[in-house]
């Protein structure tokens, strides 16, 4: 098969153009071969192809250049096809491999790319451990902040796991969904798991009002969406325990709802609760009896997710029959952008592993922890105790790590991007939690080229500040509507591209280690459904 692919090179060199061939692509199917070569900074998709094969082929590709190329003496054709959004279609169709899948209740990692070329990275890293990769990973807001489409976050996943011959099996998270059109878009685009963020609907005022207020809010909750009448619903908590641990434990550790601690509870998160199930409803109705994968975020709030609160959230979720494979609270300590964890580790075990215990005996679903790279001072206690019910979710890391090859390869470029992010971060910090000051930097002239990656890609200040302004970076264009950095960034990326996959790999398997993941485990993929 791979003798094809050489004739096909050498007959394009032989033209006097330069391409590269992904080896790792190369596969045969209906008689043709199809494998992804680069020209310049464009990926196509190649077909070599017998003639009498030809009407098979052009069938499903669209093609942008013909031709023919001896090879052993025999004649073959072959066909060129951009790597664009009709093509990625047809490429999920052939190759099913290249769809994501649903995951059920795997253990995940969330891989976000915000520039569409990371992927290949993530494959390396994820390939040798016992953990599903989600290599689909965006946010509505991520998608906005950098001008990409729910249909660009897939079909850029799905050309990589190609590029790649990786067939072990993804997931696609359309991450921080608010409204009905919010989920319509995703599922258009083919997104398999749908993380719900109702956090516009929970009041988190709800610890801080009198027993009068508390009534008065109780009173008005969305009590249709909810299945029940306001006034029973306290009978069903009330004057119950429920057991969180066993005697097998060492102890038991029972919780019970006060009057007050219900009524706090449900002013804080039912209206969200309510909202969770009408998305839940029109994805049901999208997916018409298929599956897929739900979360559901409660993390954006002020203070922790308390126990009794989280137990709440769960006896609802199981009340009204919403299945969740994963549920993201509000851990203690700060989990910023980017940079490690923030607290007192010993008080987050404490409270985590009885997280982690409600989950199990109350669910079962993933806890999903959001902001959840570059935490490695709490990654052992993640592992200990929650290494086959865990969601980790990552996204900026691969960001800033990208620009880490900028700074190697284009210090120039990097240059301009360290002060365009730093003009443009108090605007951009205002959705996010960060600790970061500008006044914390040294003058970046100042910094010599060699030390760009240690003041701003491994200093915390540098790193947070640079990842929350990547969407004014990406999207940043000049008078005349190009692009500021965005692809020259690409262009460095492409040209150091074994590198770039290289550092991608490399940070995501510290994430591993520090879980307690076993190097070199033979990964079980989910069974497509």
């Amino acid at each position: 098969m791979l003798k094809e692919v050489r004739a096909f090179e050498k007959y394009f060199q032989s033209q006097g153009r330069t391409i590269r061939t992904y080896d790792s692509s190369a596969l045969r199917k209906d008689g043709a071969i199809f494998f992804l070569m680069r020209e310049g900074y464009k990926r196509k998709l190649v077909m070599i192809y017998s003639p009498e094969e030809l009407g098979k082929v052009q069938e499903h590709f669209v093609g942008e250049e013909e031709g023919k190329l001896v090879e052993s003496k025999s004649v073959l054709n072959y066909k060129v096809c951009p790597c664009d959004s009709n093509n990625a279609t047809q490429l999920r169709r052939q190759f099913p491999f290249t769809s994501p899948q649903v995951m059920g209740l795997t253990p995940a990692i969330g891989c976000g790319d915000r520039i569409g070329l990371a992927t290949p990275g993530h494959i390396h890293a994820t390939s040798s451990y016992r953990i599903f990769p989600v290599l689909a990973q965006q946010s509505i807001r991520e998608m906005a902040r950098t001008s990409r489409s729910p249909q660009d976050v897939i079909d850029d996943v799905s050309w990589a796991v190609f590029q790649e011959g990786y067939q072990g099996g993804f997931g696609a998270d359309a991450d921080h969904l608010k409204t009905e059109r919010d989920v319509e878009d995703t599922f258009g685009a083919g997104f398999t798991m749908y993380t719900i963020d109702p956090s516009e609907y929970v009041d988190d005022k709800a610890n801080s009002y009198g027993l009068r207020t508390l009534k008065e809010r109780f009173a008005k909750l969305p009590w249709n969406d909810l299945g029940c009448d306001g006034k029973e619903f306290p009978s069903i908590y009330l004057g119950k325990e429920f057991e969180i641990t066993s005697k097998d434990e060492g102890r038991i550790l029972k919780l019970a709802f006060s009057e007050e601690d219900l009524l706090r509870a449900a002013v804080k998160y039912s209206a969200a609760i309510a909202h969770t199930t009408r998305l839940k409803r029109r994805l049901d109705q999208l997916f018409n009896g298929r599956i897929y994968d739900l979360e559901l975020s409660v993390d954006e709030t002020s203070e922790p997710t308390s126990l009794l609160e989280h137990l709440f959230i769960a006896l609802e979720l199981r009340r009204l029959n919403i299945k969740v494979q994963g549920l993201a609270l509000r851990f203690a300590g700060r989990f910023e952008k980017a940079i490690d964890y923030i607290g007192d580790t010993a008080e987050f075990e404490i409270t985590f592993q009885h997280h982690v215990r409600i989950a199990r005996r109350f669910g079962p679903y993933k806890l999903s922890i959001h902001s959840g790279s570059d935490k490695f001072s709490i990654y052992p206690i993640l592992g200990r105790y929650a290494r086959d019910v865990i969601h980790v979710k990552t996204a900026g890391t691969s960001y800033l790590e990208s620009l880490r090859i900028i700074a190697r390869h284009d210090p120039s470029l990097f240059r301009k991007i360290v002060c365009y992010g730093i003009g443009h971060f108090e605007r951009d910090r205002k959705t996010y939690q960060t600790s970061a000051r500008i006044s914390m930097l040294p003058d970046i002239e100042k910094v010599p080229d060699d030390e760009l990656e240690r003041t701003y890609i491994d200093g915390d200040h540098g790193r947070q500040i640079l990842h929350v302004t990547f969407g004014s970076v990406l999207t940043a264009r000049t008078r005349q509507g190009r692009w500021l950095f965005r692809e020259q960034i690409k262009k460095v990326l492409i040209d150091n591209e074994e590198e770039f996959y290289d550092v991608i790999s490399e940070h995501l398997e510290r994430h591993f280690k520090a879980l307690g993941l076993a190097d070199r485990e033979v990964k079980e993929a989910p069974k497509p459904p």
